[in-house]
């Protein structure tokens, strides 16, 4: 057909022509479309005439998931300086709590402290007397125990005092510095005697024996810090 033929036409016909490659135009445009609005998917900023639902592998489901895992990371990176000051505060505890342990070259110096501690103490009856302080080491351990970074140290301590005296001297021992911790005491009464100066009956000190047990930073570490 040439263009002569096409330019003598009915006008009806030409019509028809026009109507139908429009059609077949506007079909082809709507299908490429429509796959394009589908793999899309329900994004609300396409109008909703023309808007289409599209499966988890749709582009706005997919940019969706993004955008809650982002919001996710968002939160915890929110949370980072709350778990920052949390860490901080736990390594402060830590470095106060090794600080009250004392290293194994520090063994003396806890003995040294267990006398002085008992200067401190004044009763009715006089001065409690520190009679003897010897130090007991815990043996030494086998399998996952002989990993730990600490062991105990006993210092089997005997005093001689009133009951006042003693109470008190446990109590300067549990409330110091130094983790230290009575964890056994065998109490002998020291009975009474007759001062013929006063006339009177009086009680005689009591001796105690104390188990003061301390345990030891294996790792001789400085506090806060470890090796």
């Amino acid at each position: 057909m040439n263009l002569q033929t096409l330019k003598n036409l009915p006008r009806k016909t030409w019509l028809i022509i026009i109507a139908s490659a429009t059609v077949v135009l506007s079909g082809t445009v709507i299908y490429f479309l429509a796959d394009s609005l589908h793999r899309l998917g329900e994004d609300p900023g396409v109008p909703g005439i023309i808007r289409r639902t599209g499966d988890s592998t749709s582009l706005f489901a997919r940019i969706a998931a993004k955008e809650t895992e982002i919001a996710a990371q968002n939160a915890i990176a929110a949370k980072l300086p709350e778990r920052q000051a949390l860490l901080d505060s736990m390594k402060a505890d830590i470095a106060a709590a090794r600080k009250r342990l004392p290293t194994d070259a520090q063994k003396a110096e806890v003995r040294q402290l267990i006398e002085d501690l008992a200067r401190q103490v004044g009763s009715a009856s006089g001065a409690l007397v520190v009679r003897s302080v010897a130090i007991r080491e815990a043996a030494p351990t086998t399998g996952r125990a002989a990993t730990s970074d600490y062991k105990s140290v006993e210092y089997q301590t005997a005093v001689t005092a009133d009951m006042d005296g003693i109470i008190q001297y446990i109590n300067l021992i549990e409330r110091n510095e130094r983790f230290m911790t009575v964890e056994g005491i065998q109490l002998t009464t020291g009975g009474v005697a007759f001062n013929s100066e006063t006339n009177k009956v009086e009680p005689k000190p009591h001796t105690a024996q104390l188990r003061i047990v301390t345990y030891i930073d294996a790792t001789g570490a400085q506090p806060g810090r470890r090796n």
